[in-house]
Order: C-alpha cells, then sequence, then structure tokens
C-alpha cells in the first residue's frame, strides 16, 4: 500500500553502495533499480518534488492523469520492498573522500558510499504577477504537452515570465491546440518578427501589464486575468517560468557545467559528471524531463552506476 512514512534507516546502511540525493522521479527511479541490482541504497529525500503543485501528470503509459504524489508514495515503498532505505532530509553538503563521497544530511547523520547521485530537481522561477503563485500547477501550468491536451479548443491565456525565448516557443506551441489563444508578454519584448509569427498562428497579444490573477469561480482550471482596465475569463492559463536547476551539491564539489561558466548547467554524459563517482539525473541536468522522461533517466543512470562498480570491484580481483 502507498505510503509517506519515512523507512526505517538501518544501522548498516551507514555505508551504502549508492546515496541518491532526491526522491522525486529521477532519483527514485534509480534508486529502485539501483535497489533491484543488489545494491545498499540509501535515497536521500526532502519530500519537495517540483511537480507536488500539481493534481495530475500526464503522458505516463497506462497511468495518465494520476496523481504526482501518489505516485511517488508507491515508487517509494516499492522501493523499501527491494532493501531500500528513505531518509526523510536534505544534503547539506557532498565531499570526496578515499574511496567514495560523503554525504551530510540535515539530521545530523553523515552516509559514506562509494557513489552517488543527485536527482535534486528545478526551480521554478514565476512570473511576478499578483495571484499567479497560488494557482501555479492547479489552474496556471507551463508544459504544452503535459496540459495542452486537457485544455484543446477552449480559450487560454499566455503570460510572460522572465523566460523570453521559452514564453514565445510556448505561443507558437499553443496554437496547435487552440485558436483562442491571448498573449500577453507582460513586460518582455517581442519583435516584429515575432509578433508576424505568432499572429499568423492565430495568436491575439495584449501588451498591457498584468496586473492579477485570480481563480474563476465558474470553471474547475479557469482564470481571471486582470491587465490595463480589462478583467478577463480564461479557461486555462500558461506561463513561462526560469528554470534554475537546484545544483549547488554538483557544483560545490567541482563539477563542469556545458559553458564553462560558474552559472551554466552541469555537464553530463551517461548520467557521470566530468568528476568520477558523481552521477546526475532528470531535471537538475535537463529542464525539459516530463515525469516519463525522468524516470527513464533515472533508470538508465542506475544501470550505469551499477555497471560502473561492477567494473571497479573485476578491476580489483
Amino acid at each position: 500500500m502507498p505510503h509517506n512514512r519515512p523507512i526505517p534507516y538501518p544501522n548498516s546502511y551507514v555505508r551504502p553502495d549508492v546515496t541518491v540525493i532526491g526522491g522525486g522521479f529521477a532519483g527514485t527511479a534509480a534508486a529502485i533499480t539501483l535497489a533491484r541490482a543488489n545494491r545498499q541504497v540509501v535515497l536521500v529525500d526532502a519530500g519537495q518534488p517540483r511537480n507536488r503543485f500539481s493534481e495530475h501528470a500526464h503522458g505516463i503509459l497506462g497511468m495518465d492523469n494520476v496523481s504526482p504524489m501518489e505516485l511517488l508514495e508507491r515508487g517509494h515503498a516499492e522501493f523499501a520492498s527491494f532493501g531500500g532505505s528513505l531518509v526523510r532530509a536534505t544534503a547539506d553538503a557532498l565531499s570526496a573522500t578515499d574511496g567514495g563521497w560523503l554525504t551530510t544530511l540535515s539530521t545530523g547523520q553523515s552516509l559514506r558510499s562509494r557513489h552517488v547521485v543527485v536527482a535534486t530537481g528545478i526551480t521554478d522561477r514565476l512570473p511576478d504577477v499578483p495571484g499567479l503563485r497560488e494557482l501555479w500547477g492547479t489552474r496556471v501550468f507551463h508544459c504544452p504537452y503535459c496540459h495542452g491536451h486537457e485544455v484543446r479548443g477552449q480559450k487560454v491565456a499566455l503570460i510572460g515570465g522572465a523566460n523570453p525565448p521559452f514564453t514565445t516557443n510556448i505561443a507558437k506551441l499553443l496554437s496547435k491546440w487552440t485558436d483562442q489563444l491571448t498573449f500577453y508578454p507582460n513586460g518582455l519584448l517581442i519583435d516584429d518578427t515575432e509578433r508576424g509569427i505568432l499572429h499568423a498562428l492565430g495568436a491575439t497579444i495584449n501588451d498591457a501589464p498584468v496586473t492579477r490573477m485570480a481563480p474563476d469561480a465558474a470553471s474547475a482550471i479557469g482564470v481571471v486575468v486582470s491587465a490595463g482596465d480589462d478583467a478577463t475569463a480564461f479557461d486555462a492559463c500558461f506561463t513561462g517560468p526560469d528554470f534554475l536547476p537546484n545544483d549547488a551539491l554538483l557544483k560545490q564539489a567541482g563539477c563542469a557545467t556545458v559553458d564553462g561558466t560558474p552559472d551554466g548547467w552541469v555537464r553530463v554524459d551517461g548520467g557521470g559528471t566530468s568528476i568520477r563517482g558523481l552521477w546526475a539525473a532528470g531535471n537538475v541536468v535537463s529542464s525539459p524531463d516530463q515525469v516519463p522522461q525522468a524516470m527513464g533517466a533515472g533508470a538508465a543512470v542506475g544501470i550505469k552506476v551499477d555497471q560502473a562498480m561492477l567494473a571497479e570491484d573485476v578491476a580489483g580481483l
């Protein structure tokens, strides 16, 4: 039965084979894969997955419309059934030691493991519009592939955010699901070429600044957007958040980034970072990963870690 109780932390796991930091979909999939491979695994989870605000997840084979939190609870229970150990905590520090890694937890515990998988996800920085944050995940969305099908043919608003390329791309994508799109740039600069493309795709552009958003009492997912002197009701709303990877542990450990800058995304090759024994999976290194992509990435990294450990063991014979 799915549950969300912390799984007891056995003393024998003070030195697990693998520590997985982050119990979202990527981290849990990696942890399950490794536990099924007879590895001793500790999964460190603070219980704050990115999609905890969403009531439903889509595009998951055979489980469309499932509650993300319910699905994670099932995954954590499966992980425990394979001998894994779940610790409810955050990882405060990560450092290399002789023969592995030391992970220091908010509980005061320390884990020494041969390998570490970081799957700490991403934080969505939302537009600074009063009322929007309260509607995030239930009435305001960002991914047309996740939620576009449910609002096809309906009246949809798009609110500009801190991510101009992503937001304008959403505007184009949404034209595949609806011909009733109103795009509020809300301060984003949209050049004449982009405006021409959006108009050709059937979008209406309203340059009035958005001053407030509120739920539409007449609809389960509708919103009322106040901009200028008007307040308009929409069947659904999207926005373009800025994506901030929760990669502090990886960067503190010295992982190389894609562009070589301190603010760049951490570089991975098959889930492996630039540092041996330190791996990453899911949104922490790949912003577009939806639930099924994150699960697949986590499982793939779990296999890579197990095979890397086997190669180490064989080399030591």
